[in-house]
């Protein structure tokens, strides 16, 4: 047996940790000696003890920890455990990254307030297109980047191989980040009439606009906003309105795993307003 000291030293916990444990009758000392009140424990006795580490660190209260270890809980359900608050974890990391970069270009839009200019906005007519897309409601753009690798696979067994345009198009009237009403597609060519079926997808058409607002952003949606005040000030100018569902062309094939390195092409379809207003 080992004196708490050693068994600390052993385990690598305090033995101040050892005897809050035991006190609240968590992990009890194997033996304890009537006469000097040491506490003692056996090596046996790591296994219990890794377990109860385990379960805090994976979050759990002293009351959980108490019945899960209570229930003789394996290495393999802990295992299990493990992985689903791993996925928990890597996704509350990966919506913290998401927020900060949000308050990165938000203070890049900031600093640029003064000097914001709409010069690069060009007005333009789109033709009808032919779309093969797949269209969703979903709780960010994590989702949505999902969508685009199951458009990919999807289409991948109806369209031939080569270079497609993806564009995704915003329905929503207003934006609801964890609400997104988005639609993404390939544009077809002429004379290429894929059989959806049962694959899931959609073919439609993809109206056209008589006037469309363009703007090109270089880098994840999350730095959209960076365009879309120039798009604003444009409106400002011009005296013109938003006029319907905006939409995003992906100028090179997008990797949902780079999509810092998007260059797209963000496009807002737009009316005249009243007849005292600039033209552009």
């Amino acid at each position: 047996m080992f004196r708490i000291g050693d068994f600390s030293r052993i385990a690598r916990v305090s033995a101040r940790l050892l005897r809050f444990y035991d006190e609240i009758g968590l992990l009890a000392p194997a033996y304890v000696d009537p006469h000097t009140g040491y506490r003692h424990y056996t090596v046996a006795q790591l296994g219990q003890l890794n377990r109860i580490l385990v379960l805090k660190e994976l979050g759990f209260d002293l009351e959980q920890v108490r019945r899960i270890v209570g229930s003789n809980v394996s290495p393999a359900e802990l295992r299990s455990m493990l992985l689903l608050r791993r996925n928990d974890a890597e996704q509350a990391l990966a919506a913290e990254a998401q927020r900060l970069r949000q308050i990165e270009t938000r203070i890049a839009l900031l600093e640029t307030e003064g000097s914001l200019s709409a010069d690069d906005v060009v007005v333009r007519a789109e033709p009808a297109r032919r779309l093969l897309s797949v269209r969703r409601t979903v709780t960010g753009f994590a989702a949505a980047r999902g969508m685009i690798a199951e458009l990919r696979g999807r289409a991948s067994r109806l369209l031939p191989r080569g270079e497609r345009t993806l564009v995704a198009i915003a329905h929503a009237p207003q934006f609801e980040q964890e609400e997104l009403d988005v639609e993404f597609g390939f544009l077809l060519e002429e004379g290429l009439e894929p059989r959806t079926g049962d694959s899931g997808l959609a073919l439609r058409e993809l109206e056209a606009v008589e006037r469309m607002a363009a703007c090109v952003r270089v880098g994840p949606p999350e730095d959209a906003h960076l365009v879309t005040a120039k798009i604003g000030k444009f409106l400002e100018a011009s005296g013109d309105r938003l006029a319907g569902p905006s939409r995003e062309v992906f100028l090179q094939a997008p990797d949902p795993e780079r999509m810092h390195e998007a260059v797209v092409e963000m496009q807002f379809p737009v009316e005249r307003g009243n007849a005292e207003s600039a033209r552009i």
